[in-house]
This record gives C-alpha cells, sequence and structure tokens, in this order.
C-alpha cells in the first residue's frame, strides 16, 4: 500500500498567482476614482468659492486681500448698426466704426484668479481701484448716466463738426467756493455768474475782459442766476489777490467752467447702447454719425477700432482698459486701433500686429483715417 507523500502541499492550478493580481487592479482602479473624484470636488470648490477668501490664509498676497476684480478682454462692436437717425440724408457706409468694451468681473474665483494669473491679456485690480467707495449697483448706475452723458456729447459734436451751432454760451460755473476767499459766504456751488458790473458773461473771454481793468481790492457786482430756479440776484465783493500772481483779482472760484445750453437739433439721433455703460465710446460714436450724415466712406471702407471720450471742444479723452478693448479690437479684424494718446503703450500689449495710433482731438482722428484713405474733406450736413 502507497504512503500519501504528506511534505508538499497540494493545491489547484494557479490559485496562488490569480487572486492577488485581480486584487491589485480594484485597489488601482479605486485609488484613481478616489482621486479622480477629489480633484473635481476641488476644481467645483475653485470655481465658486471668491478668492478673496485666500486672503485670509495665505500671506503676502495683497491683491487677493483686496477682493480683486479682473479686467478681461471684451468685444469691438460696429456702431453704425446702433445709431438711429431721423432724417432722409443717410449714407450707409461699406466701412465699420467699431467701439470697444472691457469685460469686468468684480466677483473673481480661485479659479479664475488662477486663470487670471496665467493669462497676459487679464488685469487683476483692487476693488476700490475700480469702484472707489461705490457698490457694484451705484458703481453700474454712474457708468449707465457716464454713458448716456458720453452719446448726447457725441452727438452735438458731431452736428458742429457739420457745421450746426449745437451750444450757446451763457454763464461761467464752479464746483468750489475758496475758503475765506472773497466769495464765501456770498456764492455758493450751483450759481451762474451771468454778468460783471452790468456786463454779460458767457465764457472765459468774456469773464477775462470784465476782469480787466479791476484790480486786487476792488469792489465788483456780480449778478447771479440760480442754476435750478434761474433765480438772477446781485452781490458785492471784494476782489482778493490771486494766489498764482498778487497782482491779478481773485473772485474766489475754483473748479470753473462755462455752461452751454443746447439748441434745437435739426432732427434727432439715438444711439442704442444696451446696457454697455461708461464714457469711452464718445469719439467712436462721433466718428460714426459723420460717417452716417456725409457721402463716402468716413473710413476709407474699412474696420476702425476706436475708444476714448469725447468733449464738447472736440479733445479726446483718457479711458481704461486699453489693452483689453485691443485684443477685441484685433479678434474683430480691425485695421488700425485709435485710441487717445497717453494709452498706445497699453493698447500695444494687446494689438499683435494690429497698428495702435494715438490722439488728443476729433481732427487728430479724422486724419488718422484721412490716411486710411477716408473721405475727411468738406464735411458738411447734406441739405444745408
Amino acid at each position: 500500500m502507497n504512503k500519501l507523500d504528506t511534505s508538499t502541499p497540494i493545491l489547484p492550478p494557479e490559485a496562488s498567482t490569480t487572486a492577488p493580481v485581480v486584487w491589485h487592479r480594484r485597489r488601482w482602479v479605486r485609488i484613481v476614482a478616489l482621486v479622480a473624484g477629489l480633484l473635481g470636488i476641488l476644481l467645483g470648490l475653485m470655481s465658486v468659492i471668491p478668492v478673496g477668501v485666500l486672503g485670509d490664509v495665505v500671506p503676502g498676497t495683497a491683491i487677493i486681500d483686496q477682493s480683486p476684480v479682473a479686467l478681461k478682454p471684451g468685444r469691438a462692436r460696429p456702431v453704425d448698426k446702433r445709431v438711429t437717425i431721423d432724417s432722409s440724408h443717410v449714407y450707409e457706409p461699406k466701412g465699420q466704426v467699431l467701439f470697444t468694451t472691457v469685460s469686468i468681473d468684480d466677483n473673481v474665483t480661485v479659479l479664475e484668479w488662477l486663470n487670471a494669473e496665467r493669462d497676459p491679456y487679464q488685469t487683476l485690480l483692487p476693488h476700490d481701484a475700480v469702484f472707489g467707495a461705490r457698490s457694484a449697483t451705484e458703481n453700474r448706475t454712474l457708468n449707465l448716466q457716464m454713458m448716456q452723458v458720453s452719446k448726447d456729447t457725441a452727438v452735438l459734436v458731431a452736428f458742429q463738426r457739420l457745421g450746426v451751432d449745437v451750444v450757446d454760451d451763457t454763464g461761467i460755473i464752479f464746483s468750489n467756493v475758496v475758503s475765506g476767499g472773497p466769495s464765501a459766504g456770498v456764492l455758493k456751488v450751483g450759481d451762474v455768474i451771468v454778468a460783471i458790473n452790468g456786463a454779460p458773461i458767457t465764457d472765459f473771454d468774456s469773464l477775462k475782459a470784465a476782469l480787466a481793468n479791476e484790480s486786487p481790492g476792488d469792489e465788483i457786482v456780480i449778478t447771479l442766476e440760480d442754476g435750478e430756479t434761474h433765480v438772477r440776484r446781485d452781490e458785492t465783493i471784494t476782489l482778493g489777490a490771486h494766489p498764482d500772481d498778487a497782482s491779478r483779482p481773485f473772485i474766489g472760484i475754483s473748479g470753473v467752467g462755462t455752461r452751454v445750453v443746447q439748441r434745437e437739433l435739426p432732427f434727432d439721433v439715438s444711439i442704442d447702447s444696451g446696457k454697455i455703460g461708461g464714457p469711452s465710446a464718445g469719439l467712436a460714436f462721433t466718428l460714426s454719425i459723420i460717417d452716417l450724415l456725409t457721402p463716402g466712406e468716413l473710413t476709407g471702407g474699412g474696420r476702425v477700432a476706436v475708444t476714448g471720450t469725447i468733449s464738447l471742444d472736440e479733445t479726446v479723452g483718457d479711458v481704461g482698459g486699453a489693452e483689453q478693448k485691443a485684443v477685441g479690437a484685433r479678434k474683430a479684424g480691425a485695421e488700425v486701433f485709435i485710441v487717445p494718446k497717453d494709452e498706445v503703450a497699453d493698447a500695444e500689449k494687446g494689438a499683435g500686429d494690429m497698428p495702435v495710433v494715438g490722439v488728443t482731438t476729433l481732427d487728430d482722428a479724422l486724419n488718422v483715417l484721412a490716411g486710411l484713405g477716408g473721405q475727411t474733406t468738406n464735411l458738411t450736413l447734406s441739405g444745408r
């Protein structure tokens, strides 16, 4: 009878190797799934948590501590499709004036902050640098008000450039009465100076003429008009010595400007700016209205991006976000980007190969368009 050899255990085929391999594969699948899930949760949290929260836990992040606002590239949009003109003398251009915008994100999340740090065309600014002490709602209201003023001014400047008298100078206004000065307690902000010693005052030249023969210590009678009620009154003041030149007479007011009254326009012009705010499209609006009201191609038939405020004296003012606006203009296929002179360096950062030209006046902008082959001479209103 054979004896059973018990020195070597009897095992099923492959039993010692197959089970551990299966177990290891399942473990790694679970680990990968867990890590992926944790990463998904982390990204989800980063996309909703405001970056300002990190200011409490990450040292040395001043911009984060101030709840940063992100300036992002906006869009460049044609103006002519937004302008309505109540006149039969409208000339639809082939070319286009594009007004440019900036996208402002005032609720930057952790993920958006990280994206902004690696995106060369995004700028992070402290909240107060953008909004000041205003809330987002207050800032929105202010920007819409500035847009309305910008549109109204653009219409007047366009008519003015086309030979229409649009305003009358009707007096001198001021934003401050100098404390302890000759007019302290007599004049108040909101008054309009309309006469001195009976001589009408309508602008700076007439004010200078009225004071030309006066000296410090002389008494003058100022006729004032209340800016709201339009009631007039006479006040007597003793002129002081000007802080910059003791030989010159000084009324004691600062922030001086000319009050203007708009005349009736030949016809109505309106601009639909939608929900876009701010004054920076003023120059673009002006150029587009001129293009629509005159024959020929003001832009030379091309697409021209423009940013800059416009004033009644036809000066072009500075704007913000020129770099981000340049990105939008470039993507819209603009041939050139016209910006305020002091904004050229910033605009060039986002312009790529697109030329950037700086201007300070409406005449400068028209000269740029003339260089593109634009019809910029003999600009007069048709039918006049």
